[in-house]
């Protein structure tokens, strides 16, 4: 059930002054720190705001900046360039923007489909939803919530002057019209990335059964971000499909908190996973999920109902898990007192404000203890206990890799979410239970949130990737249990009549033994296939291993970190973030006009994620590169 507005349980009282850790004084510290100021939210004299900072920031903030920290002991840290001091900095002031101005949606509008033809590394889809059947456990019982409190829906943490007012928050609310609609599974977007396309018209690459396929769910606070190949977050997809063994990457487009609070996103990311083992005919024992920030939240959840409700519906958990720089204590317990707060805060780029307002908008209609009190959204929260089994621990969960910056924010959450996970691994070996290869945790020096997705931190990621490369060769090529192998002979794949075209990979024909058109003869044979191409992958992965990462220092000149930074900012200013924009005189439209960010890859300059892989390995060892044409 859904825990009520009140917390029984508490954390032990601090030695600081902030008194003992209980749910409510967490919602109350964090309203009252909420920004207390309208003209920053007003349509018109926030975009005035916008523009002016962005001049002040790059003609006056940057250069003092630079001669601030041109001695090293000004540096947050000692490693840095003075450059990688501005790229933070700035990047968490843009970060302060987005609450202090209610810049509440910087995704993609996902009632635009993109124009294959314009598209260099994805192939957009579309995919169907699952049966009603699919609807149980944690999501039935918040969609129950989310549509009882329709209406009344109140971001916790932001502020309003009269908050119980009616049409305060008509904004993240609900027009009297929309009162009837039915929240639950719709069609999701998706895009797969197979590789970069030779030509505008190329279908996404074929995959041979056996081979492994990965979910990606992208960052951004749930409030920005999308799977688009625009998105800074595209490049943990294209990377693993170049410098990791996985060659399929299905990256979702889940819905965002803005317009679709929780539970919606965990409902598309069950869509996705439901369309790759049902209609697309892939064994769950060759699925990777993928998360990084808000994504490996979201990873975490999928992972968690599929432990708990996956048998009920026919679904297995998937073969690993990847979580990068996870958001695991959305209720900010990790956060409480006077040291804890102060953590890594001038080293990273998230600002005290981006995450109480995306949790704000994502919880908004739902208690905001729940935030506290269930595993499914804080699986790191000092208010739940640590346990070794049942229904909150880890229990269960596959293989994990976990990959952070000992730079960021979130990393005492994340070492704490580490530490339960093998709390419950422990446990399990006590019970004679194993995992076909260890848990991996992977903590980058100097690094900050979700460092593999920035161009300037290339050279964290690649050491990260090709770390990630060796453990995820190892657990797709460990051997499955002989219970998963009979499993999977008896599995039934479904394939509706009406499937979509144009899907990149091959689903197998229906096979059920017995079934009128169907011979004993054939299922052995598609048995048979996948056992040969399932072991000639095990048997690739464990003899070669993924190209490396070319060049990857940050060498941009001054000019060109002032253009970087400046992009940034235009787009953030030039965001769809006005749901309702009032009309107003020609002379302020350039002010108040619906201007959009512009995405354009610069074609001039090789992705940092695609350089040409040195002849050697960073040991001084030639090496054997594998390429989709050796499957």
């Amino acid at each position: 059930m859904l825990p009520s507005e009140q917390v029984s349980m508490t954390a032990a009282e601090g030695d600081d002054g902030w008194g003992e850790m209980t749910s409510e004084a967490i919602q109350a510290l964090l309203l009252s720190n909420a920004i207390n100021s309208w003209p920053y939210r007003h349509p018109i004299f926030r975009r005035l705001y916008l523009i002016s900072f962005l001049l002040f920031g790059i003609l006056i903030l940057l250069p003092a900046w630079a001669v601030y920290y041109v001695p090293r002991s000004n540096r947050p840290r000692q490693s840095w360039t003075v450059r990688r001091c501005l790229r933070v900095r700035w990047s968490r002031l843009l970060c302060g923007l987005v609450a202090r101005c209610e810049i509440d949606y910087l995704g993609r509008d996902l009632s635009v489909d993109p124009d294959p033809m314009n598209l260099k590394w994805s192939h957009p889809i579309t995919i169907p939803p699952p049966p009603p059947s699919f609807l149980r456990g944690h999501p039935e019982e918040a969609l129950r919530q989310l549509h009882a409190s329709r209406g009344s829906w109140v971001p916790h943490f932001i502020h309003r002057l009269k908050r119980g007012k009616t049409g305060v928050w008509g904004r993240w609310n609900h027009a009297e019209e929309d009162l009837d609609k039915v929240y639950g599974f719709e069609s999701v977007k998706a895009f797969w990335f197979t590789g970069e396309k030779s030509t505008p018209d190329e279908r996404p690459a074929p995959r041979n059964p056996g081979d492994p396929v990965m979910i990606h769910f992208h960052g951004g606070g749930y409030i920005c971000g999308t799977a688009a190949e625009t998105d800074l977050t595209s490049s943990i997809a294209k990377s693993m499909v170049k410098h990791s063994p996985i060659h399929h990457v299905l990256s979702v487009d889940y819905r965002l908190a803005p317009t679709a609070p929780w539970p919606l996103p965990l409902l598309d990311a069950i869509t996705a996973y439901h369309y790759l083992v049902r209609v697309q005919g892939v064994y769950e024992e060759d699925i990777v999920i993928v998360g990084d920030s808000a994504g490996g939240h979201l990873a975490m959840a999928l992972v968690r109902w599929l432990r708990d409700e996956g048998a009920e519906v026919g679904l297995r958990m998937p073969r690993g898990l990847v979580l990068l720089s996870p958001w695991a204590d959305v209720g900010f317990t990790n956060a409480w007192g006077a040291e804890a707060v102060k953590h890594n805060r001038d080293c990273d780029t998230i600002e005290d404000t981006f995450g109480p307002f995306a949790c704000s908008l994502l919880l908004r209609g739902l208690p905001a203890s729940i935030m506290h009190t269930s595993s499914y959204l804080s699986p790191a929260s000092h208010l739940l206990p640590s346990q070794p089994s049942g229904p909150d621990s880890f229990e269960r969960f596959p293989p994990t890799y976990v990959v952070y910056g000992d730079a960021e924010r979130l990393s005492t959450s994340i070492e704490l979410l580490w530490d339960r996970i093998q709390l419950s691994r422990r446990f399990a070996e006590k019970s004679g239970a194993s995992v076909p290869v260890q848990d991996r945790l992977l903590v980058s020096p100097d690094s900050v949130h979700d460092f593999v997705i920035f161009p300037w931190m290339a050279e964290e990621a690649s050491k990260a990737y090709e770390d990630m490369d060796i453990w995820l060769r190892e657990l797709l090529s460990a051997e499955l249990p002989e219970e998963v192998e009979k499993e999977e002979e008896e599995q039934v794949v479904e394939v509706l009549d009406d499937s979509p075209t144009g899907l990149p990979i091959p689903i197998s024909p229906l096979i059920v033994p017995g079934s009128q058109g169907r011979s004993g003869s054939l299922l052995e044979q598609q048995q048979q296939r996948r056992r040969s191409t399932r072991q000639q992958t095990r048997e690739s992965f464990k003899s070669t291993r993924s190209p490396t990462m070319g060049p990857t220092r940050d060498d941009a000149g001054l000019i060109r970190l002032v253009e970087d930074m400046g992009e940034e900012g235009i787009n953030m200013i030039g965001a769809k973030f006005d749901y309702e924009m009032p009309k107003s005189p020609e002379w302020l439209a350039p002010l108040t006009g619906d201007l959009k960010p512009t995405f354009d890859l610069d074609d001039d300059e090789i992705p940092w994620y695609e350089l040409d892989p040195p002849a050697m390995d960073i040991d001084g060892q030639e090496y054997e590169r594998e390429s989709r044409k050796d499957r």
